[in-house]
């Protein structure tokens, strides 16, 4: 009997320390999470490329986030808009400006300013539910979703040494924004 009980303590040792190398589930979202939240935000340069459909309208924002706050950003492209500054929280239906007006025109049937991408993306990071993760091509992809006026806001972001590198927006099944994060750091 003692014999039957060790083998099958040791077959189970096996079987449970084989699976825990192979994936690592939502933990290193969780960790990114646990850091950010410590920190209290972050900044990052993110390259936004908005879809609407018949074209795409690129452009490029420093972001700095606070947790539970707003994102404050600087438009660094295209040239002729660099310098505007503004404020938007995770609604993304409300952009403050310090100058000159901005208008790309709404996403999201008409809820989401594409300006707002990046506090929406920083929101998600901090607290929204995070449905899933894992390898993906060498990296960790998070997928995170938020409720958003009666329809689902999905953003997928891709991690690399545990930093967000690129993320995508979509909205009712559909990518609306996606953003090339560069510069990132914790506050």
């Amino acid at each position: 009997m003692r014999r039957g009980c060790a083998v099958l303590m040791m077959c189970l040792c096996l079987l449970l320390g084989g699976c825990g190398g192979r994936s690592q589930g939502v933990s290193p979202a969780i960790a990114f999470r646990a850091s950010l939240v410590q920190a209290g935000g972050c900044s990052f340069r993110a390259e936004l490329t908005a879809d609407y459909g018949d074209y795409v309208v690129p452009f490029t924002l420093d972001c700095e986030t606070e947790v539970n706050g707003p994102t404050h950003f600087t438009v660094a492209a295209p040239e002729t808009l660099a310098g505007i500054a503004a404020a938007v929280d995770e609604t993304g239906g409300t952009v403050t400006y310090d100058g000159l007006m901005m208008d790309f025109g709404l996403l999201a049937n008409g809820r989401l300013a594409p300006a707002a991408g990046p506090a929406v993306v920083a929101y998600c990071w901090s607290s929204a539910y995070l449905a899933a993760g894992g390898e993906e091509d060498g990296r960790f992809r998070a997928t995170y979703e938020k409720d958003y006026e009666e329809k689902m806001l999905k953003v997928d972001t891709w991690f690399e040494n545990g930093i967000p590198i690129y993320a995508e927006v979509c909205y009712n099944g559909q990518r609306i924004l996606n953003l090339t994060i560069s510069e990132f750091s914790l506050k």
